[in-house]
C-alpha cells in the first residue's frame, strides 16, 4: 500500500513501478479511497479529494469516480463535507473524459441507494445533486456514457427513488425532445427504448397526458422502422397502463396500422403482444374489429408471423371468456389465475 500513495502524485504515469500493472482498471483488492489517506502532502481528506478528483491524470479521476460510494461513507457524517462530496460530484460530471462519466454514473444507484438508507434528506440532495446528471447524460455524446446513464435511469426507477415530481419536469421533457421528428436518429432510438420501458414504472396519469401523445407519433414514424418495431413490441404495456378508453380512442388506430405494416419483424410483434391489446378493449371492439384482425396475422405471407400469431390464438380467444363464469382470467403477464366465480343461476 505504501506504493499506492506514490501513484497518486501527479506526473506518475508508469504504472509498473508501482504494481499497478496487474489491477489495470480493476483495482479489485485495492482499497479505492486510499487516495484521502495522508501522504506527502498536507492537504486535508477533503483537499486530497478535490485534488485527486480534477487531477491531470484521467486514470486519477477514474478511481476517484469508482470510489465515490465509499468517499461519502466516509464524510457522511459531517453535513458540511457532505454537502462538499456531493457539489464535487456534480462537477466531476462535466469531465472531459468519457470513462471518467461512465465510471461516475455506474455509482449512481448505488450512491442514491446509500442516500435513501442513510440521509434524512434524500430526496432533497439526490433530486438537486444526482437526477440533473443521470438526465444529462441521457444526451450525452458518447454512446457508453449514454448507456450506463440509461441502465441506471432503470434501475433507480425500479428501486423507487425517482420522485413523480422529478420524472415528470426532469426526465420525461428530455426524453419527448429525443423523439421529436428532427432528433438524432441514433438518440430517438434509444430515447424511445428507455420510454417505453419506463412506462410500467410511472402512473396511469403521467403517461396518458404526458408521453402517450408521442407514443402515437412514434407509432406512424415512416422513416425509422426501428422505432415503429420498438413501439410494436411494447403496444401492450401502454393499451394496460392507459386502460380501455385511450386504447379504443387512441392506439387502436396505431396498432391497425402496425399489424400492417410493410416489415414482418413488425406484424410478429403485434402478435405477439395481441392478448394483452385484447385484454385493454370492449368485448364489441374485441368482437367486431380485432377478430379480424388476427384473422390477418395468422393468415399472413411471413411464416414468423404466422407462428406467432398462433403461439398466441389461446390466448386470445381466453380474453373472449367471462371470468365470472369460467372461474379463470388471462393476466397481462400470461399466468391463469383463479378468481371468485358467479354463483347466481
Amino acid at each position: 500500500m505504501a506504493g499506492l500513495s506514490l501513484y497518486f502524485e501527479d506526473g506518475h504515469d508508469d504504472l509498473d513501478d508501482f504494481g499497478f500493472d496487474d489491477y489495470a482498471t480493476d483495482c479489485d483488492g485495492i482499497r479505492i479511497t486510499a487516495f484521502l489517506d495522508a501522504g506527502q502532502d498536507n492537504l486535508t481528506p477533503l483537499g486530497r479529494l478535490e485534488k485527486y478528483a480534477f487531477s491531470d491524470n484521467t486514470f486519477n479521476r477514474q478511481i476517484v469516480a469508482r470510489g465515490l460510494l465509499d468517499v461519502l461513507r466516509e464524510f457522511s457524517d459531517n453535513e458540511n463535507d457532505f454537502i462538499s462530496v456531493m457539489e464535487t460530484i456534480a462537477r466531476m460530471s462535466e469531465d472531459g473524459e468519457p470513462t471518467v462519466r461512465s465510471e461516475l454514473m455506474e455509482q449512481v444507484p448505488n450512491i442514491a441507494m446509500f442516500l435513501h438508507e442513510s440521509r434524512p434528506n434524500f430526496p432533497a440532495a439526490f433530486s438537486r445533486y444526482l437526477v440533473p446528471i443521470v438526465v444529462r447524460y441521457l444526451t450525452d455524446p458518447n454512446n457508453q456514457v449514454r448507456k450506463t446513464s440509461q441502465a441506471a435511469l432503470l434501475v433507480l426507477l425500479e428501486q423507487g427513488l425517482i420522485s413523480k415530481a422529478d420524472m415528470e419536469t426532469k426526465v420525461c421533457p428530455v426524453l419527448l425532445d429525443l423523439t421529436e421528428p428532427s432528433s438524432d436518429d441514433d438518440y430517438k432510438i434509444e430515447a424511445v427504448a428507455i420510454m417505453c420501458k419506463v412506462v410500467t414504472m410511472l402512473s396511469k396519469d403521467t403517461v396518458e397526458h404526458v408521453l402517450l401523445p408521442r407514443f402515437c407519433d412514434l407509432c406512424s414514424d415512416a422513416r425509422l422502422f426501428q422505432v415503429r418495431k420498438v413501439c410494436a413490441g411494447n403496444f401492450g404495456e401502454f393499451c394496460t397502463i392507459v386502460g380501455q378508453e385511450a386504447t379504443e380512442k387512441l392506439l387502436m388506430p396505431k396498432f391497425f396500422n402496425l399489424c400492417s405494416d410493410s416489415l414482418w419483424g413488425i406484424r410478429k410483434a403485434c402478435a405477439e403482444c395481441f392478448m394483452t391489446v385484447s385484454n385493454s378493449t370492449s368485448p364489441e371492439v374485441r368482437r367486431s374489429k380485432l377478430s379480424p384482425l388476427f384473422i390477418n396475422l395468422i393468415s399472413d405471407q411471413s411464416r414468423w408471423v404466422r407462428q406467432a400469431a398462433f403461439q398466441s390464438l389461446g390466448r386470445f380467444i381466453s380474453t373472449f371468456a367471462n371470468p365470472s363464469s369460467t372461474g379463470l382470467h388471462f393476466r397481462e403477464d400470461g399466468a391463469l389465475p383463479e378468481v371468485p366465480r358467479c354463483t347466481s343461476d
